[in-house]
């Protein structure tokens, strides 16, 4: 028996959770001290943390493709197996 397969959807639903997981782990810092040396004694320069940007509302898509496509494909098989059909019915008429 075979392992289950993950679907489009369950896959981005998990990048998601690991990319959520990634923003609110804060990073540790070692906790040894020391005391600097003359040379060190300065201002530090102020370091922001990388903000995360905000997940945007059309990068989270039911869709992982383009519906418009789904019709074009669906119309596209529908003619080719009319003429498929059609075909076979030609042959079978003449051939009788």
């Amino acid at each position: 028996m075979g392992k289950k397969r993950k679907t489009r959807q369950e896959k981005i639903i998990l990048q998601l959770k690991r990319q959520l997981a990634t923003q609110t782990r804060k990073p540790t810092t070692p906790s040894i001290k020391f005391e600097p040396s003359q040379e060190a004694i300065s201002k530090p320069k102020k370091v922001e943390p990388e903000k995360a940007s905000p997940i945007k509302k059309s990068d989270i898509s039911i869709f992982s493709f383009n519906p418009k496509l789904i019709k074009k494909d669906l119309l596209k098989t529908g003619v080719l197996s009319l003429i498929i059909f059609s075909l076979e019915i030609v042959l079978y008429l003449k051939l009788r």
